[in-house]
């Protein structure tokens, strides 16, 4: 029997009835793309099936039907026993792998513009989704926070009338992603801010 605790409520107000493009529904906020396991659910099998893409979630298969299913938050889907479970029972935290594009500084008193960074699962083309950013100069001062998409995609704006010396401005930004204990690794990068 899955173990969900008081996440199920959370889960259910915000799951998702969306078929994608092969046709399975899926339930969860942000769900991943469905997968070759989703397509092992067809011979009407009733099992639980992990999505090595991201283990926050697991397929469960049912009358030739698969669904996309989130483990409650912090745990991870166990294959083995089919539940989920705390990540240091199931398997060592998975790294993480954050990219950085270019951003425009509109001179100190509009800010820094088009602050954006990807996170993914390192070996993996899935994003991470609903994970929250910071984004800082290189010498660490916050420039501004963002929560990822389901493409694992985040962007901001600095705020106005930044009071950042102009010559760390210019030596960058770093994005960073602190990761989630026992789950993912944190990871970060950097990308050039330039004056427009």
């Amino acid at each position: 029997m899955l173990r969900i605790g008081k996440g199920w409520a959370r889960l259910a107000a915000s799951a998702v009835g969306a078929v994608l493009a092969v046709g399975l529904p899926v339930v969860g906020l942000g769900a991943a793309p469905a997968s070759a396991a989703e397509g092992s659910c067809a011979g009407g099998v009733t099992v639980r099936l992990p999505r090595p893409q991201d283990q926050r979630f697991y397929v469960q298969c049912g009358g030739g039907t698969a669904t996309v299913v989130a483990c409650p938050t912090g745990q991870v889907f166990a294959p083995g026993t089919q539940l989920c479970e705390a990540p240091e029972l199931v398997r060592p935290a998975v790294a993480t792998v954050t990219t950085a594009g270019p951003a425009k500084l509109n001179g100190l008193l509009f800010g820094v513009r088009n602050l954006s960074t990807t996170v993914r699962i390192a070996d993996a083309p899935a994003g991470l989704d609903g994970v929250p950013v910071t984004f800082t100069t290189v010498g660490g001062r916050t420039l501004c926070t963002a929560v990822t998409d389901q493409f694992g995609a985040a962007r901001c704006d600095s705020p106005a009338r930044l009071t950042i010396p102009l010559d760390e401005i210019l030596r960058g930004y770093r994005a960073t992603y602190a990761g989630i204990g026992g789950i993912y690794l944190s990871s970060s990068a950097t990308a050039p801010i330039a004056l427009l």
